[in-house]
């Protein structure tokens, strides 16, 4: 993770320097805080990685969760035919085939 650092008066973050706007605000920061500028710096770096680390536990936690809800979808071979899950004692049945609902006398009626 990159880190704000104070050199010779001038703010760098990542080893590049950093814009006004945000030269602008760490300044005021640390004259509202009575604090120095790099002593400010140093307390933005602790900042933000103990986001970086509720970030990294929160993840964790998140995939705990997933595999803890996951749901086992093995099904067998020879359930897989009679369409049920291994273990179910419900058969599930195989839908009819489609039967055309024709009278006799409509099949076989004369010329």
């Amino acid at each position: 993770m990159d880190c704000i650092e104070y050199r010779e008066g001038i703010i760098y973050y990542g080893g590049s320097r950093v814009g006004t706007a945000l030269e602008t605000a760490i300044f005021t920061l640390s004259a509202i805080g009575s604090k120095t500028v790099s002593e400010t710096c140093d307390l933005l770096n602790q900042l933000m990685q103990s986001f970086d680390d509720t970030l990294a536990s929160l993840k964790d936690l998140a995939e705990e969760i997933g595999g803890l809800l996951e749901v086992s979808q093995d099904i067998c071979e020879s359930c897989k035919g009679r369409r049920t899950r291994h273990g179910n004692r419900i058969k599930a049945g195989k839908p009819r085939k489609a039967v055309a609902s024709i009278k006799w006398h409509e099949k076989y009626r004369p010329p």
